[in-house]
């Protein structure tokens, strides 16, 4: 089982800019893009975790490992742009500490 990486967080860093949409937009409002793209994806996932679990409260899913993997995709999904906006909260306050 491989672990897939989320939004387009990772294409953006990995990519180093350098798409054909870098000439129209500014690198702030793409990232800003694939941040909503990240919450986005991360509140699917914690929707299907959900759906998963009630079905497996009312009989529909059998294999309890699937809603448990569902559950934990969610979790960590959510650790993962929680702690990416703790970094940016960090690097924010760090800019703004700087003397001029």
């Amino acid at each position: 089982m491989t672990i897939q990486p989320i939004g387009k967080l990772n294409e953006l860093i990995s990519t180093g800019l350098s798409d054909q949409k870098t000439k129209t937009e500014t690198p702030f409002s793409m990232f800003l893009d694939a941040a909503v793209e990240n919450i986005e994806e991360v509140n699917l996932l914690q929707k299907d975790a959900d759906q998963m679990a009630v079905d497996f409260a009312v009989g529909r899913i059998d294999n309890v490992a699937d809603v448990m993997i569902a559950q934990e995709k969610a979790s960590v999904a959510l650790q993962y742009t929680v702690q990416l906006r703790n970094k940016l909260l960090d690097a924010y306050k760090e800019i703004m500490n700087i003397q001029v």
